[in-house]
């Protein structure tokens, strides 16, 4: 049973007896009457669900050091459960699927579980998560807002962190022999990437005015739209002077040298006049010797973050330009090909696309401003004939 006492120092305490052990939850709350009156109607519903065995320790006190140990007692005192608690499923299904995975992404998923899932979910029988449950927490982190105002996770990441809960639960409902009760469960509509391709008059300011250890490496993203990881992996031996070719082969990504992500991303750049003059000068200057094309002052391999930080951001504003992430160099170059009228086919090799769908979805209101056509032609030769 649950107890209220005051603390000598004025303030109202929980005392929780409960499977032979005793917990004592201290509260910041006065004892005046209100607050009194709030923690009676609490200890009302505690004692209701600890008499009908469905008191859970973190729905009163989620933040509280106790609640590993009263869900250690909890489980101890119930062994002979059907199904499986949700962390310890989690944990074993994690340890499934890290053959199919790179180091990167392990990261990725362990961190969702940790700070997200098993927090929220981790105490709860596999069999018994909810639609409903799934979706008031989707709600909550929909809500989570910055201190400005705005949501902390977009529609994309709260898909993210959910996507293992949801593989989960259907892999258990399989395994364990249960109705899976997420069928009707659908992801968030996902946001249309918000890109801000610089023009050709801003890629030549930003060119003019970066430091000059740094002109060529920027040449090679805003020529070829290599991905950060891609340039940041590029490898000398995959630098092919005498054919004039990129050959991606590797990200580095978290401090790590991995494969490509996918088969389209594994591909071969040609070299223009530009390109194989600005990679010469790099090879000619280079001091390491070491196998990477590009590293930083320490000769160290590149890191995103850093580059961000140290680079992009204070030329943008030596630039005068509008802040955005270094990973626009990639849509910059996809639109400015596009208003050359290079092939989309070539466009979408060169960036390791599976198809040209996605240059038209996300590039195309770009290319008007970038090619300076915005439909006049068009009109004119209407115009000639019609009006």
């Amino acid at each position: 049973m649950a107890h209220i006492r005051i603390r000598p120092n004025g303030r109202i305490q929980f005392d929780i007896h409960i499977f032979g052990v005793r917990f004592r939850e201290g509260t910041k709350l006065m004892a005046t009457q209100s607050n009194l009156n709030k923690a009676k109607a609490m200890l009302k519903r505690m004692n209701a669900e600890i008499d009908l065995g469905t008191f859970e320790y973190r729905d009163y006190f989620p933040k509280s050091k106790k609640v590993a140990r009263f869900e250690q007692l909890q489980r101890a005192k119930k062994p002979d459960r059907l199904y499986p608690y949700f962390d310890d499923f989690a944990n074993e299904w994690y340890q499934r699927q890290l053959s199919k995975w790179k180091n990167s992404y392990k990261g990725t998923v362990r961190n969702n579980l940790e700070r997200y899932l098993i927090p929220e979910f981790g105490n709860t029988l596999i069999n018994e998560i909810t639609l409903s449950q799934v979706e008031f927490f989707r709600n909550q982190l929909m809500e989570d807002k910055k201190p400005d105002g705005t949501r902390r996770l977009s529609n994309r990441r709260i898909n993210n962190i959910l996507w293992p809960l949801i593989a989960m639960v259907g892999l258990a409902a399989d395994e364990h022999k249960f109705e899976y009760p997420l069928r009707r469960y659908r992801a968030l509509k996902e946001e249309k990437a918000n890109s801000k391709p610089l023009t050709v008059a801003e890629v030549q300011r930003f060119l003019e005015v970066v430091d000059s250890d740094w002109r060529d490496y920027f040449v090679l993203r805003f020529w070829t739209g290599m991905r950060s990881c891609e340039v940041h992996g590029l490898l000398w031996k995959h630098v092919d002077f005498d054919h004039r070719l990129i050959r991606i082969r590797h990200n580095y990504v978290n401090g790590e040298l991995c494969t490509v992500k996918t088969p389209k991303s594994r591909r071969d750049l040609k070299m223009c006049d530009t390109l194989f003059e600005a990679l010469s000068r790099v090879k000619a200057n280079s001091e390491s010797g070491g196998e990477f094309v590009f590293t930083n002052p320490k000769g160290q391999p590149l890191d995103t973050h850093w580059i961000s930080t140290r680079v992009w951001y204070p030329t943008l504003k030596k630039a005068g330009l509008a802040k955005r992430r270094a990973y626009e160099t990639r849509h910059t170059a996809a639109v400015l090909h596009i208003a050359a009228l290079e092939n989309p086919l070539y466009i979408s090799q060169m960036l390791g696309h599976s198809d040209t769908r996605l240059l038209f979805e996300v590039y195309a209101p770009y290319v008007a401003n970038a090619s300076q056509s915005d439909g006049s032609a068009f009109d004119s030769l209407m115009s000639k004939h019609i009006l």
